[in-house]
């Protein structure tokens, strides 16, 4: 199956994320760890985005908007997001002024009913949060992922018309969980069954229609930390995303949804 579609892809990474870390050229880290390579090694016209790190979902999904527009204006396009960035492109598809530019959303790993994990955060680390808001700083990522904020956010943000919605959850067995995440991961099981590390099975599952969960927790989900006979897994695990949207006639070679849909 080809893994190339019409329209361009973008990347929407999660809480603490970054395009890329580097000195000029030469890249030292990325989000999105070899997988924007990878899909344009299909021919496909990739961008993976920059917004605030640690700021709401309110204010991260504007950003993602302008770098949308920046580079591909006025083009339909293909979401995917990863953990908190699948709530970014969530609330953008929902957006009236979007309504035909999102032609599919995927979300991978996002908590879309919060999680039990950024609940103890808030509870533990409260007076940190106070210090970011005297400093001026944005920290209402953190907030927005807790299970009561997140609730709200899933029951006022549906699913947006004529957009494919799509999600995947991480659910590794224990003793393939990246060793950051293990007691993480352990955690989660007693509060909130299957889960990758930082989101439930059941958190991420909760929007659209799931496909099959992927065998990597949270991090490896962003080809980090695997080993080297798992990395090009990862990368497959993508193009399988991309295969499936070809499926549904948004493919290189077929006609485009939306012009087909206005020819009807």
């Amino acid at each position: 199956m080809n893994a190339r579609l019409h329209s361009p892809i973008v990347l929407a990474h999660g809480l603490f994320g970054f395009e890329r870390i580097g000195l000029g050229r030469l890249t030292l880290a990325s989000y999105f760890r070899g997988i924007p390579e990878s899909l344009r090694a299909d021919g496909n016209r990739v961008l993976a985005t920059r917004v605030p790190p640690i700021a709401g979902v309110d204010l991260r999904a504007r950003r993602l908007a302008e770098q949308i527009d920046a580079v591909f204006p006025g083009e339909p396009v293909h979401l995917i997001g990863h953990s908190m960035g699948g709530l970014d492109a969530r609330l953008l598809a929902a957006d009236p002024a979007w309504s035909g530019r999102i032609l599919s959303l995927t979300t991978i790993g996002t908590p879309h009913l919060g999680s039990s994990l950024a609940d103890f955060a808030k509870l533990r680390v409260g007076r940190i949060y106070q210090l970011l808001e005297t400093l001026g700083i944005d920290h209402r990522g953190f907030l927005d992922v807790t299970r009561r904020s997140a609730r709200e956010f899933h029951r006022h943000v549906a699913v947006p018309d004529r957009v494919h919605c799509v999600s995947i959850a991480g659910d590794p067995p224990a003793d393939e969980v990246c060793w950051p995440l293990r007691l993480l991961h352990a955690a989660m099981l007693e509060l909130e069954g299957p889960n990758d590390g930082l989101v439930s099975v059941e958190s991420a599952c909760a929007f659209g229609t799931p496909l099959p969960s992927w065998p990597l927790d949270h991090l490896r989900q962003m080809n980090w930390l695997t080993p080297g006979s798992s990395g090009p897994g990862v990368l497959e695990l993508y193009r399988h995303v991309l295969e499936h949207l070809a499926e549904l006639g948004f493919g290189a070679e077929s006609e485009p949804i939306e012009m087909a849909q206005a020819s009807a």
